[in-house]
């Protein structure tokens, strides 16, 4: 491995590297409007204490439910009191008719932004919607926010994946030429022919096998030394694998065209009209006074 090839493939790592540490960005990103609104819980107010049992049992099996909180009525008054230092003793509460509280609280992930709307569901069949506050404003608002990042994300990989793609055969096609220009003139023996096909084929290889798992590797052992979450999406990962597959097609195309093309160059057919005229050529002895 030469010296300039050796420095494509650092090229490489690092600008897969890159990729993956700019698409963990923006992971986070994503992950920290998910935990903003996996805060929002949601609260039921049951006035009816027999329709709790129902609710409950229907709610706690669905996917991405962090916790199901039931409070009585006495429970949720004196948590309110405690929480915002209200001057009511538990006299003055009795004499209030209060409703049990439920509260729904969701995990951060996609998921969950699935099963909210069922959770509502279930809620508005068993009471009204005016006793469900799922603090809808705030909710909508990071909803919104996480579909722009959503589709920033997407944007972003799509055109990296184009950038490196093009940057993977031009460094290749771009290595190639110099090594072409270097032998110009020279005389290429059947030996040095198989050796540069050989070397061709190992450098093909070595851009697909080299980079990404190198960078994919180091991307898996910072995560694992720092105790980070695994944020980046496994479809990133493919779409990396996508690009330097579909760069060594082209590259590898590209470069055996090419070679026929030099071959053909190198041995220029001659053409020859059945038409023409037979050309006598005289031997040096005939031409050669006595």
């Amino acid at each position: 491995m030469t010296t300039r090839f050796f420095l494509v493939i650092v090229m490489l790592v690092a600008l897969f590297g890159a990729w993956q540490y700019l698409g963990y960005e923006h992971a986070l990103s994503t992950q920290s409007k998910l935990d903003a609104i996996s805060k929002l819980s949601v609260y039921a107010y049951i006035a009816d204490s027999t329709k709790v049992q129902s609710i409950l049992t229907e709610i706690k099996p669905i996917p991405a439910v962090r916790s199901v909180i039931y409070e009585t009525a006495s429970e949720a008054a004196n948590e309110l009191v405690t929480a915002y230092d209200l001057p009511l003793s538990e006299e003055m509460i009795a004499d209030y008719k209060l409703p049990a509280v439920i509260t729904i609280s969701f995990e951060p992930n996609i998921q969950a932004l699935k099963s909210k709307p069922l959770v509502l569901d279930i809620l508005r069949s068993h009471i009204s919607e005016a006793d469900i506050d799922s603090q809808a404003t705030a909710y909508n608002s990071l909803l919104d926010e996480l579909k722009v990042l959503n589709r920033r994300s997407i944007v972003f990989h799509i055109f990296t994946s184009i950038v490196l793609l093009l940057i993977f055969v031009f460094s290749r096609l771009s290595y190639e030429l110099h090594t072409l220009l270097l032998s110009k003139g020279k005389h290429h023996t059947v030996v040095d022919i198989i050796r540069h096909h050989k070397q061709g084929v190992e450098h093909t290889w070595s851009m697909l096998l080299i980079p990404l798992p190198i960078s994919i590797a180091g991307y898996f052992g910072f995560i694992y030394l720092r105790h980070l979450p695994m944020l980046v999406p496994y479809w990133v990962f493919l779409a990396q694998l996508a690009a330097a597959f579909i760069g060594t097609l082209i590259t590898h195309f590209t470069l055996h065209t090419f070679e026929h093309e030099v071959a053909l160059a190198e041995r220029p057919v001659q053409i020859i009209n059945p038409n023409a005229a037979p050309t006598l050529v005289e031997s040096e002895d005939e031409t050669q006074p006595s």
